[in-house]
């Protein structure tokens, strides 16, 4: 290499991306719109606490209902478990590994 010039940086891995809860998602998107219902209105305010409950199991009765009544949410669901393969109904024959044919 000519002098002046560094030679290039090895490329950065990328970090793998945490995994998505849907209910956690859907959950903080009702805690927010909650929240602002509540504190956009007079009179007592509920402790945080409650709301975030009250969130989290309105995105579990909307995930599970989700699953009920919307044909397309099902179609996919049935799809995703027909593609999954089940490992604890593998079985492997350990004793014919060693074996001479």
């Amino acid at each position: 290499m000519s002098e002046g010039h560094a030679a290039p940086a090895p490329a950065a891995k990328p970090a793998a991306a945490p995994a998505v809860d849907p209910i956690e998602d859907l959950a903080r998107l009702v805690f927010i719109q909650l929240s602002a219902n509540v504190h956009a209105t007079a009179g007592e305010k509920p402790a945080h606490e409650k709301l975030v409950e009250l969130s989290f199991r309105l995105a579990e009765a909307f995930a599970e209902g989700n699953l009920k009544f919307n044909t397309a949410a099902r179609q996919r669901a049935e799809a995703k478990a027909k593609a999954s393969v089940d490992v604890s109904k593998i079985e492997i024959d350990f004793g014919s590994i060693g074996l001479k044919k």
